[in-house]
């Protein structure tokens, strides 16, 4: 947790100095000493909270609503230095392609100097107030070498991170949308419950919506429920009617090609032994392991999963359809029975976004192996939540 905020506190400092470069050019002297001290204030108030763990304005503003101050003050602080040092770099190029001469004694302040604060703090605002709430719906047909399963439909949500940002009336109202769309199973993914004090009623919210899924609910732990006290998960758990998968599979459906979900634990060993490599690949192969090995040749298997290494260990025990790491992949092919879905957080899309999917399984002509094992790694699929 302090690697953590070193490292933020680093990046704000960062944000910081480039912003107190950037106002060089758009202010001068003493309006351009006092808006450096209060921006080198701010900053400086802000990593102390963080250390302290502790809400600065807790008087005025909850913490969620001071973290997103704080946020949008600092992306406006690094939308200001892009901004600003664009318009700088094109003013060197045009004065140089016109062969101006340099005079040290010009006036360096941009033109129209109240544009780029104006337009950092629009873009930063839009971030913070649109985008993060909006919702992006995106389907995907996944051919399986199963005719039985043709048009079958699985919906999913990962790492809605319920707390300061996203409320159970949001997790509700997701809930609903997702079951509008009449899917056979909702697979939960992780990184769902992040807020100790609303688990158990999160759950019972959850529950509340099993009926409307003919195969039921299906969850599998991420590594916010291990961080946030993970007794207390499973405890509500264990008095639902949503399927727990932990290290194991279970049929959902019987028949020639039967079908199976499976689910694996996260292997917090990355957190404990960061530098034991070897310890968590271990760990995370005995998973898979217990998870998948006992799932029969001829069945579609769904293996649920929140790390995204663990595409490579369904595509090791013949998984051809993968479904995660961490930018929300999908891809399908017809040489082996399976297809996986897995997911985990979105850092390669825009922060603390959160996502749900629908997959639908389609009947399927031959593929190679190879041609799967390219496909686990290439294609997506989401109905992504924004925050």
């Amino acid at each position: 947790m302090i690697s953590f905020l070193i490292l933020l506190v680093t990046a704000l400092a960062a944000f910081t100095v480039a912003a107190l470069w950037a106002l060089r050019y758009l202010l001068g002297g003493r309006a351009l000493f006092i808006c450096r001290v209060l921006v080198g204030v701010v900053f400086a108030v802000a990593a102390a909270s963080f250390f302290a763990r502790r809400n600065p304005l807790a008087a005025l503003l909850s913490d969620g609503a001071t973290i997103s101050l704080g946020s949008v003050f600092f992306l406006t602080l690094m939308f200001l230095f892009l901004f600003v040092s664009a318009a700088v770099a094109l003013r060197a190029v045009y004065r140089r392609m016109l062969a101006m001469p340099e005079d040290a004694g010009r006036r360096r302040v941009l033109r129209a100097a109240g544009v780029y604060p104006a337009a950092a703090l629009g873009t930063a605002l839009y971030g913070n107030l649109y985008e993060r709430n909006e919702t992006v719906e995106r389907r995907y047909d996944i051919p399986v070498a199963a005719p039985a399963l043709a048009g079958y439909t699985v919906a999913q949500l990962s790492d809605v991170h319920l707390g300061m940002f996203f409320s159970l009336e949001r997790l509700k109202s997701l809930l609903q949308r997702v079951t509008d769309a009449s899917p056979d199973a909702l697979l939960l993914t992780g990184d769902i419950f992040d807020h100790p004090a609303w688990t158990a009623e999160a759950v019972q919210l959850i529950d509340g919506f099993a009926a409307a899924f003919p195969d039921g609910i299906w969850y599998c732990h991420g590594n916010h429920e291990h961080i946030r006290g993970i007794a207390l998960v499973e405890e509500a758990l264990a008095t639902s009617k949503i399927h727990f998968l932990k290290n194991e599979a279970q049929c959902v459906r019987q028949g020639a090609q039967p079908l199976y979900f499976a689910g694996v634990d996260y292997p917090m060993s990355e957190y404990e032994k960061r530098l034991d490599a070897e310890a968590f690949q271990r760990e995370k192969a005995a998973y898979a392991k217990a998870a998948l090995e006992a799932i029969p040749a001829d069945a579609v298997t769904v293996l649920l999963a929140h790390h995204p290494e663990f595409i490579d260990d369904g595509a090791e025990y013949g998984a051809s359809c993968s479904r995660g790491t961490r930018t929300a992949r999908s891809s399908a092919s017809s040489a082996c029975r399976s297809f996986l879905c897995s997911s985990t957080r979105a850092a390669s899309s825009r922060r603390g976004r959160r996502r749900a999917t629908s997959i639908r399984a389609t009947a399927a002509g031959s593929r190679t192996a190879s041609a799967a094992r390219r496909r686990l790694r290439t294609s997506s699929c989401a109905l992504r939540r924004k925050q």
